[in-house]
């Protein structure tokens, strides 16, 4: 007699609160927008606009239930549902009961190797640098630029207080990029600001994450391109006792005309998640178009005889300086760093 089939536990139904977007992280809370028929609808708790500068809509706060802190964790530009918990007046009013999937998320290694999401549901990075203050790190906009192709997000470069890059060094260093299908937009993002226009136009009606090196501008090129969003973070800072254009969250701000803008901290160094050395050439498009005219299938480019990418960086075809960035890359790949 055949043995009867073991029962399988029903899964879960689905929450099904209402869909919000978090637009800032504080910690174990989050501040997430709604949409308007869910506020139309009665839905808890008043609305906390300080924390959330930039933004057309007012956002809520809301924790995050225990089980989304062990699965997921909650990222600025998730879609989450949420559910009531609390009356107004008495905390954060909505729970967050777990996070859509994700699209086009920028990610890195946190401090003990393990997954960080930046940011999610990107259309574009873009990589903000300056001239000599900082000092132009070519090596990090490269890791940038990997984590972004491995995403399938669009990459940019900001090359903010263009007016300190007087001998024009700075644009001649990142003038392989373009070429690339990487767009280079110089600006001034404080005193008489400039270049905003062409940048501008590239965001529009796009969701733009602005990474970079500490003191690159980003807050400041923020300001820039939305008008009042320096007056509004000054007036969350004297609340907060933050520095006034120091970011020590993520947080999603709504660009006029369209399209939004998540700034987040700077960084010392950005490492790279989950890709090996081995497949970094796949992150460099113009080392791609050429792979399938050397010689061996999984050539590295670096000590193999006829090689197409070597000949083609021996040619001038591309660029010498991003090769041996490539090189360095790949060998801290190899080490784990």
């Amino acid at each position: 007699m055949a043995r009867p089939k073991p029962r399988l536990k029903p899964a879960a139904p689905a929450p099904q609160g209402p869909l919000g977007l978090v637009v800032e992280m504080l910690g174990i809370e989050a501040m997430v927008r709604f949409d308007d028929d869910t506020q139309a609808a009665g839905g808890p708790g008043l609305p906390d606009e300080p924390t959330s500068p930039g933004a057309s809509a007012p956002s809520f706060r809301a924790l995050l239930s225990r089980s989304v802190s062990k699965r997921s964790g909650v990222v600025v530009g998730d879609k989450v549902r949420c559910e009531a918990i609390a009356e107004p007046g008495e905390g954060p009013a909505w729970a967050i009961l777990s996070v859509e999937p994700r699209e086009r998320s920028l990610v890195k290694p946190d401090f003990s190797g393990r997954l960080q999401v930046v940011a999610s549901n990107l259309d574009h990075v873009v990589i903000v640098v300056t001239p000599n203050d900082p000092p132009l790190r070519l090596g990090l906009v490269d890791r940038y630029l990997a984590a972004a192709h491995a995403a399938g997000i669009a990459p940019m470069i900001c090359l903010n207080k263009a007016d300190l890059d007087q001998d024009g060094e700075a644009l001649k260093a990142l003038s392989p990029y373009p070429s690339l299908g990487i767009p280079v937009f110089p600006t001034i993002s404080r005193g008489p600001v400039a270049g905003m226009e062409a940048i501008q136009a590239a965001l529009a009606g796009r969701r733009s994450v602005l990474v970079g090196h500490s003191g690159v501008g980003k807050s400041s090129l923020a300001c820039a391109l939305i008008p009042g969003l320096e007056r509004r973070i000054g007036d969350v800072n004297e609340t907060i006792g933050r520095g006034r254009h120091t970011t020590t969250a993520s947080r999603l701000l709504e660009l006029v005309g369209g399209g939004e803008l998540v700034d987040t901290p700077g960084v010392r160094a950005f490492g790279l998640f989950g890709v090996e050395a081995a497949e970094l050439s796949t992150l460099y498009p113009e080392f791609v178009e050429r792979a399938a005219s050397c010689r061996f299938r999984e050539c590295t480019h670096i000590h193999e005889i006829r090689c197409a990418v070597q000949a083609a960086v021996q040619a001038g075809e591309i660029d010498q300086g991003r090769y041996e960035r490539y090189i360095s890359i790949h060998e801290s790949l190899l080490k784990g760093d």
